[in-house]
């Protein structure tokens, strides 16, 4: 499956929508659009993506370079793009591994609890 096709399927899901034209209504584009999306014919522009993105709570720089990758022309652009998604994969790992990470995540917990004397 694509990942223009696995992110539709993640928006659609997540928006409660039953069918691809109300995905393209809320979406704001025509139902041809997401049906050649998903038919492999078109992809969505950043815009769509950036959208989809922010209704899932899926991160843009993961979902933007591997959907252009998809749009490529020529295999040389599409590894560009494949690189780049690497790139966004490892540095989200990095930065969720650190520790200053760790240390933000456990004050955040920490920061609730009650002590009763």
């Amino acid at each position: 499956m694509s990942a223009t096709t696995n992110l539709l399927d993640k928006y659609k899901k997540v928006c409660s929508l039953a069918s691809d034209n109300a995905t393209a209504e809320k979406l704001g584009i025509g139902r041809a659009a997401v049906s050649k999306w998903r038919n492999g014919g078109g992809h969505p522009d950043a815009d769509s993506v950036e959208r989809m993105c922010i209704a899932t709570g899926e991160k843009l720089a993961h979902w933007l370079p591997l959907i252009e990758a998809e749009r490529a022309r020529s295999p040389e652009i599409r590894k560009v793009w494949l690189r780049l998604a690497q790139a966004a994969a490892i540095v989200a790992l990095a930065v969720n591994l650190s520790p200053a990470h760790a240390g933000t995540v456990s004050s955040a917990h920490n920061s609730t609890t009650l002590y009763i004397m």
